[in-house]
């Protein structure tokens, strides 16, 4: 009974475990925040944004329960592993979110708060105003397919050079037994085009068989 007893009572390892609970909330906090406010368009993810906020928090506390023992050490490891092994694919920004506020709950663990708070401050700075003020190129993915007998070198250029700046051939390959033929292109569209006219004059050209438009950063994103 008494060891039960002892297992509930606050010792001073208590304590700094409490205290970096609190500092690894206001970093979490930070960081949730910065990510939020980076993103131009608002368009992200709740449920990563909770994540990233309740990262350091949960590491603050693992970390003073692991570092003096290797094998626990590797067991964490494990989990990690196999947690980035079931998780879905993502954006680069969301992979670089999840291992700076591991970082930061880490450097808390180890109680290197100056550390931390100057790694939080700075990296959440320098994403949201690489964010607001850094402009993108305007790039987009182009897949148009079409059939077997038709010569995909120069088909589409009268129409491209109606709507677009520039563009460029990524990749070509075979589909449907060798019957069709998809061409990915690099696009850069003009100002305000009307897209749907744009795909329309497009599918009039290939037959009406499958046309795609996607963001091109998306398209190249880290898995």
């Amino acid at each position: 009974m008494s060891d039960l007893l002892n297992g509930f009572a606050i010792g001073e390892n208590e304590i700094n475990i409490l205290f970096n609970i609190f500092l690894a909330s206001v970093a979490g906090i930070i960081i949730m925040l910065s990510y939020v406010f980076g993103h131009k368009d608002k368009k992200y993810s709740k449920n990563f944004a909770i994540t990233i906020l309740l990262f350091p928090i949960i590491m603050t506390v693992v970390i003073p329960f692991i570092a003096t023992d290797l094998k626990k050490a590797v067991s964490l490891a494990g989990v990690f592993a196999l947690v980035r092994f079931r998780s879905i694919p993502g954006d680069s920004k969301d992979i670089l979110y999840v291992f700076f506020a591991l970082s930061v709950g880490i450097i808390i663990g180890l109680n290197s708060y100056i550390i931390a708070f100057v790694l939080t401050i700075l990296v959440s700075v320098m994403f949201v105003l690489l964010q607001k003020n850094w402009k993108s190129s305007n790039t987009q993915t182009l897949k148009i397919t079409i059939p077997e007998n038709m010569d995909y070198c120069g088909v589409f250029d009268d129409i491209f050079k109606k709507y677009l700046n520039g563009y460029s051939v990524q990749n070509v390959r075979t589909s449907n037994m060798g019957t069709l033929f998809t061409i990915s292109y690099v696009i850069e569209p003009k100002n305000n085009i009307d897209v749907k006219a744009f795909i329309d004059e497009l599918r009039t050209r290939n037959g009406n068989l499958s046309i795609i438009i996607s963001d091109h950063e998306a398209e190249g994103s880290i898995l």
